[in-house]
């Protein structure tokens, strides 16, 4: 189960950081366990469940960017651009891990008030009262279940990790150097075992930060 899509600050927040890499899994039929790294042309014109890697250098500003990316197509590496998917990008410090689950608690925070209101009211009818009550029940579990996974992955090895679920996509950033792709796929397999996905529904995206000095 998963989250209705957050609010703008989350959006903005990640846009505002430097891409470090990011590895996806699209809707799709192929089965977890086959999951393929693709480039961009290839998973623009392929169903099946992808993983797509930007193994993009910390850049410094758009002309950096473009140098970089110019020289990878040059030598016939993977390159993944901003594209209709979306990007996760890199987070330098646990103050920023922080900020972001402050804003997430909030904002759900608000999200259960709505639902209380709901079933206090008198004027919401017994189907408005019962679905709000099942809609925090989701959250509640979901909330315990991106707890969960979020210690799964620490327990991988990493220095922190944040997962974010929302209506068709789940974000999971851990905090680390380097994420190799094994790595990557075994931080996945964790989030549709724990967060039971369907992978014809959600796409999966896993990036990783810069680890605190």
């Amino acid at each position: 189960m998963v989250l209705k899509k957050q609010t703008v600050w989350l959006l903005t927040m990640l846009s505002l950081i430097i891409v470090l890499s990011v590895y996806y899994v699209m809707p799709g039929g192929q089965s977890p366990d086959e999951i393929a790294f693709v480039g961009e042309e290839e998973e623009s014109g392929n169903d099946a469940n992808e993983v797509v890697v930007n193994l993009s250098e910390e850049l410094e500003g758009e002309e950096a960017a473009e140098g970089e990316v110019a020289e990878e197509e040059a030598a016939g590496e993977e390159v993944v651009e901003d594209g209709e998917f979306g990007e996760i990008s890199s987070i330098s410090s646990n103050e920023t891990f922080t900020s972001i689950r402050m804003e997430l608690q909030a904002n759900r925070d608000r999200l259960k008030e709505e639902f209380t209101k709901i079933r206090a009211s008198d004027t919401a009818s017994a189907e408005e009262k019962a679905a709000a009550h099942q809609s925090e029940a989701d959250l509640h579990q979901l909330q315990n279940d991106e707890f969960v996974l979020e210690k799964l992955i620490i327990a991988k090895g990493f220095e922190d990790a944040l997962v974010m679920a929302e209506e068709d996509q789940v974000r999971v950033i851990v905090q680390s150097e380097e994420l190799t792709r094994e790595q990557a796929n075994e931080v996945l397999q964790l989030a549709i075992s724990q967060l039971n996905l369907d992978l014809d529904k959600t796409k999966v995206a896993v990036g990783h930060t810069g680890a605190n000095k």
